[in-house]
């Protein structure tokens, strides 16, 4: 990335980026603050977040952090408020907190059942509960959404509640994206698969492999690939793009 102003397409934009602290959120964060974009960092690991503030604002960008557990309402709410205070408004959301775990139906209690769903869907509808307000003044807003390949073709080696999940969230960037598109704001997602994040470390080197195998464009994805999708349907070269959901696993699955 570079400071050319050429190059900042979120000039005097702010965006809430939840789980910020590792992987796809802290990678979108850093991108997007380095073409001008001022970031709240969100997520429950205050160290993690605290170093990609300390990232962004050694490059001359703004950032706060804000450690919250996404899947309290009164919590998101408490982060929205704080941002809006600090920045005056919110332009870009990406919903990028999630839980997966490995495992079998069997493996799966009922307080996993909740916690996947309170952070994998419910926090999505809390968060952009809260932004709806502020967006609809502007007429403008960006919100992006993670999904997952198992949201479209089902659970492989994850328990089974978090495809059902990331097909929620599907479902509900559509619903967004029909409520609020008069209002000139869009509502994407995208469906990555084999991106190689902290996430899944479940993955032994004999499994990334096969995967690898499989895929027509013969590696895995990485966290640069996911961040340049995010960019692009959070920025207003996306501006009639709203209700999608965008694979990204290189060709594995095609709809």
């Amino acid at each position: 990335m570079t400071n050319n102003d050429s190059r900042k397409n979120f000039k005097d934009k702010v965006a809430i980026i939840t789980g910020a602290a590792d992987g796809m959120g802290r990678r979108v964060a850093l991108d997007m603050a380095a073409e001008g974009a001022k970031i709240c960092a969100v997520d429950i690991n205050k160290k993690g977040i605290d170093l990609v503030k300390e990232k962004i604002q050694a490059m001359g960008e703004q950032c706060i952090s804000a450690q919250c557990d996404v899947s309290s309402s009164k919590k998101i709410d408490e982060m929205v408020q704080r941002t809006v205070d600090v920045f005056g408004t919110v332009d870009i959301v990406v919903n990028s907190a999630g839980l997966l775990v490995a495992g079998s139906i069997e493996d799966t209690n009922d307080e996993l059942i909740d916690r996947i769903l309170a952070i994998n869907l419910k926090s999505i509808l809390y968060l952009t509960r809260a932004i709806t307000p502020i967006m609809k003044v502007k007429k403008y807003g960006r919100i992006v959404n993670i999904a997952s390949i198992t949201g479209k073709r089902g659970d492989n080696t994850t328990v089974n509640v978090y495809g059902a999940s990331k097909g929620a969230v599907i479902t509900l960037t559509r619903s967004t994206a029909r409520e609020l598109g008069p209002f000139g704001i869009t509502c994407n997602a995208i469906a990555p698969h084999a991106i190689m994040t902290r996430m899944m470390r479940y993955w032994d080197e004999e499994k990334k492999k096969k995967v690898a195998d499989i895929i027509p464009l013969k590696r895995l994805g990485t966290v640069e690939d996911i961040s340049s999708l995010i960019m692009f349907l959070a920025s207003d070269r996306a501006s009639f793009i709203t209700g999608e959901t965008i694979n990204i696993n290189g060709g594995y699955y095609m709809d």
